[in-house]
């Protein structure tokens, strides 16, 4: 193989580690900024507190409409039982109102019970968050460094690694180099690719004797037929 098709399989292969860098370094960015979803654990907590305090203040109300109807059935027993009204209709209409009261203390009373149960779930829900959390953002702690570092790795291999990238591309035909990166930087898989039994490792199309004549007598990589790489003997 001819020095320049060799020096072009050399650059791949550090375009390939640089581009497994990139991914990598892509992937660990995902992670830190979602922080095991602690930001989003976080916003729900917000939602569900809101909603708490909604329960906790519609808990207050209802309390005091029971104790306002309760005051109000006690006055109305206290009148009816006083043995001042005497008038048949006033008794009747004192009846009818306290069993209307009654009836509605009891609507009250099944709506605090309701809200109370409801507050309890949300108050049990809310301890989940808030232990989730805490137990997530002391994890969080360690997760972060090994990250960072293993990001600050990354780059400095990354560096190392495209530093001889540049030394070796000085070499290449400025011409061949600049059809190399087309190929390499748009599949960021394939950029150069060998001849195997009459067919291109890259598109695995079976080449016509002439191309692959052509191929076997030139010093320097062609563009395979599919035209998505160059090829080499």
């Amino acid at each position: 193989m001819a020095e320049e098709n060799h020096n072009l399989f050399e650059l791949q292969k550090y375009d390939l580690s640089i581009f497994k860098i990139e991914d990598r370094v892509n992937q660990i960015l995902e992670k830190l900024n979602d922080k095991l979803g602690i930001d989003d654990l976080k916003s729900k907590l917000v939602l569900i507190e809101e909603k708490f305090q909604d329960l906790t203040k519609l808990q207050i109300n209802v309390t005091q409409l029971i104790d306002q109807t309760s005051n109000e059935i006690n006055e109305l027993n206290t009148t009816l039982y006083s043995g001042k009204i005497r008038n048949t209709k006033e008794v009747e209409a004192l009846e009818i109102e306290i069993k209307s009261k009654t009836e509605l203390l009891s609507s009250y009373e099944a709506k605090l019970n309701k809200i109370i149960e409801n507050v309890s779930k949300l108050r049990d829900i809310k301890e989940n968050y808030e232990l989730k959390i805490f137990s997530l953002e002391e994890k969080w702690i360690e997760y972060e460094k090994k990250f960072n570092s293993e990001v600050e790795k990354l780059s400095n291999d990354k560096l190392s690694i495209g530093n001889k990238r540049k030394i070796l591309s000085e070499k290449l035909d400025k011409n061949i180099l600049n059809l190399y990166d087309s190929f390499i930087f748009k599949s960021r898989n394939v950029g150069i690719s060998r001849l195997e039994n009459r067919r291109s490792t890259c598109c695995k199309i079976e080449l016509p004797n002439a191309f692959i004549e052509k191929i076997k007598n030139s010093d320097l990589p062609i563009v395979c037929n599919c035209g998505k790489s160059l090829i080499s003997e």
